[in-house]
């Protein structure tokens, strides 16, 4: 057996190895990124929850609250009125100055009854749901409570433009996507959140 043979030879086991290190290496960015995509659904749909309450809690008191206890009272034991709305329509005389403008319509709202905010806004599929744990961040898709990662969450009432508006903005600030980051300048690469500080939106920036 010539040396150059044998030298061959002996590279296979190296080859070997190099190739399952190749190989384990593109299995393992695929195993993150699948991690990744679950956990950051998982993130995407409690945010949801989150700003449903909040509007509904905006609907019940005039404005959002920045407490999660605040938050999780109101969806256990709260409720929130059943509003009915009927549309009058009122013709307009021709003599009317107004005229030109069409009829006039006249809204009446009539509170019908009151239902659990948990009915009314998530619906009975939701009564079980463990609502003390809505602060926490789904970031590990194996580790669904992990108790030292929480959402942060902000509300005011701010002015602008001579008006007082409310403001609510709910953010992950601990990805499991070690590439998001508020630094980064494409708005759906930054943290994972709904909301503004300083605008009048409830938007996502994954939508």
């Amino acid at each position: 057996m010539t040396k150059t043979r044998i030298f061959s030879i002996s590279l296979i086991p190296i080859i070997l190895f190099l190739g399952w290190l190749l190989i384990d290496g593109i299995a393992s960015k695929i195993r993150l990124a699948e991690a990744i995509a679950a956990s950051e659904q998982k993130v995407i749909n409690k945010l949801k929850l989150i700003r449903d309450a909040e509007r509904a809690y905006l609907d019940r008191y005039d404005r959002y609250t920045s407490s999660f206890d605040t938050l999780i009272n109101f969806i256990k034991t709260d409720s929130l009125y059943i509003v009915e709305k009927t549309e009058i329509i009122i013709p307009r005389d021709r003599n009317d100055p107004l005229f030109y403008r069409g009829d006039s319509i006249r809204i009446e709202l009539d509170t019908i009854g009151v239902e659990p905010v948990v009915e009314s806004v998530f619906g009975e599929e939701y009564r079980d749901y463990n609502w003390e744990k809505l602060d926490v961040v789904p970031r590990f898709v194996n580790d669904p409570d992990n108790q030292d990662k929480k959402f942060e969450i902000f509300s005011d009432k701010i002015e602008k433009s001579g008006v007082m508006i409310d403001v609510i903005e709910v953010v992950d600030k601990y990805p499991l996507d070690e590439s998001r980051t508020d630094e980064n300048e494409i708005p759906k690469r930054k943290f994972l959140r709904f909301g503004s500080r300083t605008e009048v939106t409830t938007s996502g920036n994954w939508e």
